[in-house]
């Protein structure tokens, strides 16, 4: 029903809308989290280069804000911030203003962002159909929802758009006055136990020991990190790793990207900083079990070593659960193997 409205109104208020004609003005959409926003920019990075003279601006969250801050392929960056209501008006004049002519969607969380793309009188919409909240009638150019990695789904899109895929590897731009010193004491190894999705965590005991293991084996320096809402966790893999460090939650993502270029290694759930490492082009060892790494691990990452099973429940129960026992078929052994092979190769 509260799409029936969205729809309806939204449709009605389109035809008062002028079209604005070609002029080469490209908004892309793409307003979700961490992982999801570094997708996006191997697509973002072939449209420049097909497209040099265009304009290309990008609507995205607060995390995507400043995963592209410093990205060179982008002329301007919008934000768009919960709750999206209070905040339509105002920021459709905005971007009425610009006069876009098409609209790549990547992803949007909000129900809100493909009605309002359709009042920016774009002549071209462009999505995946089949993931838009049951909206799907607002894009005027719909592409089928094949089964592929979420970085392909989005060069597809780009593709449509009359893009060349010259490159499908993700990217992060660190400006020089926020690149840190190399660390000494190496190696160190940076450890990322948390996931916002309970059913993606890898068991903390395996965790700790592997950095018992790396840490006696190698006598390497451990870095603890995830977010202020894992300050918990953190805190207790650290305490029980000698000499481990707790990261400071309080860092911002683009201070902890220039930390994570610091380090020799990443170990991580299925979980945003993969990708991030990826971007960075850093050695990263990705788990997952109850996710499929085909569809959303690393792509064309030749640093990034997945270890991974099939999830084990048929369906996934996904977010209604709270103990991903799919995961207890990566034993710790296997990740330290895989350790030392990336720091002594």
């Amino acid at each position: 029903m509260k799409n029936f409205f969205i729809k309806r109104a939204f449709s009605l208020a389109s035809k008062f809308i002028p079209q604005h004609r070609n002029t080469h003005r490209v908004l892309i959409v793409s307003t979700t989290a961490l992982g999801d926003s570094l997708w996006g920019a191997p697509a973002i990075e072939n449209i420049r280069r097909s497209f040099p003279s265009s304009y290309i601006a990008l609507l995205t969250s607060p995390i995507g804000m400043e995963v592209f801050k410093f990205n060179p392929h982008i002329d301007k960056l919008y934000p768009l911030k919960d709750p999206l209501l209070p905040r339509l008006l105002s920021l459709w004049k905005t971007l009425y203003k610009e006069k876009f002519d098409t609209i790549l969607l990547f992803h949007a969380s909000q129900r809100l962002t493909l009605p309002l793309c359709s009042l920016l009188g774009a002549s071209r919409i462009i999505g995946t159909s089949g993931i838009n909240k049951g909206l799907d009638s607002l894009l005027t150019h719909p592409l089928p929802n094949h089964t592929q990695h979420e970085i392909t789904r989005r060069l597809k899109i780009s593709e449509s758009f009359g893009a060349k895929t010259e490159t499908e590897k993700l990217s992060f731009y660190i400006d020089p006055e926020e690149i840190l010193p190399p660390r000494t004491n190496g190696p160190w190894i940076a450890i990322h136990p948390g996931a916002k999705d309970p059913f993606k965590r890898w068991p903390k005991e395996n965790f700790i020991e592997v950095g018992k293991r790396l840490k006696n084996d190698l006598n390497c320096e451990i870095l603890i990190t995830g977010t202020s809402a894992e300050q918990k966790l953190i805190d207790e893999i650290a305490k029980a790793i000698p000499g481990a460090h707790p990261y400071d939650t309080k860092t911002s993502l683009r201070g902890f990207a220039a930390q994570l270029n610091q380090m020799d290694l990443l170990i991580s759930n299925d979980t945003g900083p993969v990708h991030l490492a990826c971007a960075l082009n850093k050695p990263v060892i990705a788990i997952y079990a109850s996710t499929d790494p085909n569809l959303c691990g690393p792509h064309h990452a030749q640093r990034a070593t997945t270890i991974s099973r099939r999830a084990t429940c048929d369906p996934c129960l996904k977010r209604k659960c709270r103990r991903p026992f799919c995961l207890a078929q990566i034993g710790p052994e296997e990740v330290v193997t895989a350790a030392k092979r990336k720091l002594l190769n």
